[in-house]
C-alpha cells in the first residue's frame, strides 16, 4: 500500500509564512518525509463553505507556492472539498502547465454535484485539462451515489473513512466494509482511502482493497514524524506476514 502524506495540521503555519516557506519549520518537515523516499504524494485537503462550514484551508496563493517548491521533488494531490469546484480548477491551472499536469491529480467530490451527469462532465473535464481525475465520496453520502456512469470518468476512487472537514478524527468501522464493496465492483479503479489512518487501520483499509492511505495526524502530530512513517510501513509488512 502507498502512503499519501496530507499536509491539513500543517496548513497554519504553512499559510503564516506563504510568502517564505523556507522560514516554515512545517515546510522544513514535509521536505524530511519526503526526503524519506517513502511518501507517494502530498495531499493537499482544500477547504471552503458551505462544504465545510467555517472553514477555509488552503489558499490559492499557498497553493501555487507549495507547487511550486515541491512538484519537483514530489506529486501532489489537490482534494477540492468545496460546492463549486470548477472556479478553483480554472486557477489551479494558471499555476500548474498543461505539460506537468499528467502527475497531479484533482479529486472532487461527488456531493458537489446535482447529477451524475454533472459530475461526470466535471471528471471528463479533469481528464481533458491533464490531470489524474478523483471522485471522492464522504462517509455519510449512500455508495449508491458512485454509479457506474461517475466511476468510468474517473481515475481514481477516494473514500472517506471519517466524515470530512476536519483532521484527527477516528476511522469508523463502516469504512472498511465499504472499501470492500466498492473495490469489488470497480476492480480495474484504484481505491484511496482518507481519514483516521493508523498503524491499525492502514492495515484494514490495505486488506479491504485500497491501494492508497493517506495519512496526516497519525504523523504530523507525531513527535517523530518519520518515525511514524516508518511505523506505517513495518506494521504494513508485519501484519502481512502474520496473514500469511
Amino acid at each position: 500500500m502507498l502512503i499519501s502524506l496530507s499536509i491539513l495540521e500543517y496548513e497554519r503555519d504553512l499559510s503564516q509564512h506563504v510568502n517564505n516557506l523556507a522560514a516554515s519549520l512545517s515546510f522544513s518537515q514535509i521536505l524530511r518525509l519526503v526526503g524519506t523516499g517513502k511518501i507517494h504524494r502530498v495531499h493537499l485537503d482544500i477547504m471552503r463553505p458551505p462544504m465545510i462550514p467555517g472553514k477555509r484551508m488552503f489558499s490559492i496563493q499557498l497553493m501555487r507556492r507549495l507547487y511550486e517548491d515541491l512538484h519537483k521533488s514530489i506529486p501532489l494531490a489537490f482534494h477540492l472539498m468545496v460546492s463549486e469546484p470548477l472556479p478553483i480548477l480554472m486557477e489551479i491551472n494558471e499555476f500548474v502547465p498543461k505539460g506537468e499536469r499528467h502527475g497531479t491529480a484533482v479529486f472532487i467530490q461527488v456531493e458537489s454535484f446535482t447529477s451524475q451527469k454533472k459530475t461526470a462532465e466535471a471528471l471528463s473535464l479533469l481528464r481533458e485539462c491533464g490531470y489524474e481525475a478523483g471522485i471522492c465520496l464522504n462517509l455519510p453520502t449512500p455508495s449508491r451515489a458512485l454509479t457506474r456512469e461517475i466511476v468510468g470518468k474517473a481515475d481514481t476512487i477516494l473514500l472517506m473513512s471519517v466524515p470530512m472537514g476536519q483532521g484527527g478524527q477516528k476511522y469508523s468501522s463502516k469504512a472498511t466494509n465499504r472499501i470492500k464493496r466498492i473495490s469489488k465492483k470497480f476492480p480495474d479503479k484504484p481505491i484511496e482511502v482518507d481519514g483516521g489512518m493508523n498503524a491499525e487501520t492502514v492495515f484494514l483499509a490495505d486488506q479491504a482493497g485500497a491501494k492508497v492511505a493517506i495519512v496526516g495526524s497519525f504523523i504530523t502530530q507525531n513527535q517523530n514524524h518519520e518515525g511514524a512513517l516508518l511505523e506505517l510501513e513495518r506494521s504494513l509488512k508485519m501484519r502481512r506476514v502474520e496473514r500469511a
